[in-house]
């Protein structure tokens, strides 16, 4: 069996545990069409690398890992949020290309941009769409097979369509960052996209509340370098100086 087969069933096993929060491992076997033992030291590879534990007959995510649905998140810290929509949405100068994002944040920047015009806006979100289908800013849809969890576009065309592409200006998403050296998302395809957008974009700018200092993901999408900056809420440097100092090092750090 080669190594990168393997390597891509752990991070398909990975990326179900972040979805739905257990995974069985007769299901698996039968699925991948190798024996229980061969999922048992998968298993036991996702628990060393600290996204999973073993459980009877299976494994459950690290409880920090699992991923919420965009439903959740939109509900949840939607003050700060807004803020840091605000001070994003400040940050668009007139007739400017936009590259927008899924996640909770970049829907809220979004809802501050229905009353713009002179834009254009690029998005492979379904919901940050549905929201700027009625406005009056120029609006791309990116598409691809949408993930439910995220209502986002993932995928090749998507791809091909966000390589093809050189915006001004971009807002990122992340699930988290703790212990890493950047934004992470839970989900592999995710993270392509994202990875695509940096490149896509003149200018960078990751959205992200204090909530997102405190917990870790699974892939990282970039390194704090290749970013403009972080948005962020006055919390995240109360909470956690450690980890914004080493941030600052690296980014330029926006406080609202």
């Amino acid at each position: 069996m080669s190594k990168s087969f393997t390597a891509q069933r752990r991070n398909e096993i990975a990326s179900e545990l972040m979805r739905e929060g257990s995974v069985k491992a007769a299901e698996l076997a039968e699925r991948y069409d190798v024996s229980t033992e061969t999922i048992r030291k998968d298993i036991i590879y996702l628990e060393e690398q600290g996204l999973a534990k073993k459980s009877y007959g299976g494994a459950i995510a690290i409880r920090d890992l699992i991923e919420q649905p965009i439903s959740v998140k939109e509900v949840s810290h939607k003050e700060d949020k807004n803020r840091i929509a605000i001070a994003a949405a400040s940050m668009i100068a007139d007739n400017s290309s936009v590259l927008l994002d899924g996640g909770s944040s970049t829907y809220a920047l979004a809802a501050q941009l229905t009353m713009r015009e002179n834009l254009t806006v690029f998005t492979s979100a379904t919901n940050i769409i549905h929201l700027l289908s009625g406005s009056n800013l120029t609006l791309f849809c990116i598409g691809g097979q949408v993930r439910p969890s995220s209502k986002c576009a993932v995928g090749d065309w998507a791809l091909e369509q966000l390589n093809s592409l050189k915006v001004d200006i971009a807002f990122l998403g992340t699930n988290s960052f703790r212990g890493f050296c950047g934004p992470t998302s839970a989900s592999y395809d995710e993270v392509q996209i994202k990875k695509a957008i940096v490149k896509s974009s003149n200018k960078t700018y990751l959205l992200a509340d204090h909530t997102k200092f405190s917990t870790s993901s699974l892939f990282q999408i970039c390194n704090w370098e290749d970013l403009s900056g972080v948005i962020t809420n006055k919390k995240s440097a109360v909470d956690y100086p450690d980890q914004v100092e080493q941030m600052k090092q690296k980014t330029k750090l926006i406080f609202v």
